[in-house]
């Protein structure tokens, strides 16, 4: 059975179910209401000829407008002997009902299938007897009306189930076929591969309506992720056909061309370091798959960003000779995490700052930390980022600007981004065009 004829179903039987139970309850009730609605009515009846019968001067005087039937109510002026003055009983029931007492009690007469009412309302005394006005009504008699309003009752019960089936009908369908839509459209996305179509957005339902959304914010985000993997893709291909291009030809070049030792040197130092770079890209490039696929265990260690900014500051230094002077500015920042990830994440962060300035420039790096978090933070005078690349410095192999950084590919940002992230932290970029740039590596404390 489908979700939806299950979520119908089960409403329906509930309002069958519901339906059986008033009607119960209806029948019951009606009996009772009718049984005490003729019984009131009898009696406010009788109460109206009361007037009509009197006592004077030890007198019974009955006035002679005194009905003895009207209305399907007997009226009978009776003593507490049961002897009749005035009217008649039902033929049917003349006999039962002349053997009943006479009092102020409400008495009930039932003969078969058949009941009668009757009601006795004391008048006065007459040769020391009481005197009684006695009403007496057949039920099938006087209760049509209430019995109609019984047949009304269960005429809506039957017409509000009725009205709800149809409703539910109608909602069935409704729901049936856009939810068909949305399977259709699932359907041609899985058999086409085709995740740029997106599922029409116009139910009047607020849960279907809110189930397209999503589904259309899914397919929106795949459909970067393939763009983005179909990026991926050619990138790698474009970073990797340049050295392994450039091997190819100093291969051919030294096969066809070279006769002596020096220029086959030569030859040889190019092929290593294109090859060194090709080794570094799919180095990067395995790093991160393992840390996409959580692959790599994040030593729980205690760490001095003190000490490890001071190390990879002096390599860097070195490295630049004169060219750039790196800065300090140390504080105390103690965290928790993997010594050789968070390395490769300082390390990237100074060696893009030292690239990317000015010859003579200056790199500023200081430490530091507050009640929850420790930083290091990077901060470069050179060329800055336009603010349209600012979304985009992290994504892997985008450039902002391949003439002033011939060595990089593009992974360095993007792989230190994901190793702060698994630590639970955070890089973030400010950066003015022209201007300089400062990256903040964010760390929890009490991460590990």
């Amino acid at each position: 059975m489908s979700i939806i004829r299950y979520v119908v179903v089960i409403p329906v039987i509930a309002v069958i179910i519901m339906a059986n139970v008033m009607y119960i309850a209806i029948y019951i009730l009606s009996e009772e209401a009718v049984d005490y609605e003729l019984k009131r009515d009898l009696r406010k009846s009788v109460e109206t000829y009361c007037h009509k019968v009197n006592i004077e001067d030890g007198e019974l005087v009955i006035d002679e407008d005194f009905p003895t039937k009207k209305d399907n109510v007997y009226y009978l002026v009776v003593l507490r002997n049961k002897e009749i003055i005035k009217g008649k009983y039902p033929k049917e029931v003349e006999d039962q009902l002349a053997k009943m007492k006479v009092n102020k009690k409400n008495k009930l007469l039932e003969l078969g299938y058949e009941k009668y009412y009757v009601q006795d309302i004391r008048i006065g005394r007459y040769n020391r007897k009481g005197v009684f006005i006695r009403g007496v009504m057949r039920q099938s008699d006087a209760e049509s009306f209430y019995r109609r309003i019984e047949v009304i009752a269960y005429l809506s019960i039957i017409g509000f189930l009725v009205f709800f089936l149809i409703c539910e009908i109608y909602f069935f369908k409704k729901i049936s076929k856009e939810l068909k839509n949305m399977r259709n459209v699932a359907e041609n996305i899985g058999s086409n591969l085709d995740v740029s179509q997106r599922m029409e957005s116009n139910s009047r339902f607020y849960e279907i309506e809110s189930l397209i959304q999503a589904n259309n914010r899914m397919l929106d985000r795949m459909d970067q992720t393939f763009r983005l993997q179909e990026q991926f893709t050619s990138d790698v291909a474009h970073e990797l056909r340049t050295p392994v291009a450039t091997v190819l030809a100093q291969c051919q070049y030294a096969m066809e061309k070279v006769r002596d030792k020096e220029e086959f040197d030569e030859i040889l130092e190019v092929i290593y370091r294109q090859s060194k770079r090709v080794n570094s890209i799919i180095t990067q490039l395995l790093n991160f798959s393992r840390l996409d696929q959580d692959r790599v265990e994040v030593q729980n260690e205690t760490l001095d960003l003190v000490e490890i900014v001071s190390v990879i500051c002096e390599e860097w230094q070195e490295r630049a000779e004169n060219e750039v002077s790196i800065r300090t500015c140390l504080e105390k920042a103690v965290a928790g995490g993997d010594i050789g990830l968070i390395s490769i994440v300082i390390e990237n962060l100074i060696s893009n700052a030292v690239k990317f300035s000015h010859s003579g420039g200056i790199v500023d790096v200081a430490t530091g930390e507050d009640e929850d978090h420790v930083y290091v933070s990077v901060k470069d005078y050179g060329i800055g980022i336009a603010p349209e690349d600012l979304e985009l410095v992290f994504r892997r192999f985008y450039q902002c600007d391949k003439s002033r950084n011939d060595e990089g590919f593009g992974l360095g940002l993007p792989l230190s981004a994901k190793i702060a992230e698994k630590h639970g932290g955070e890089i973030t970029v400010v950066s003015e065009l022209g201007k300089g740039s400062t990256f903040t590596l964010i760390l929890p404390k009490n991460q590990f």
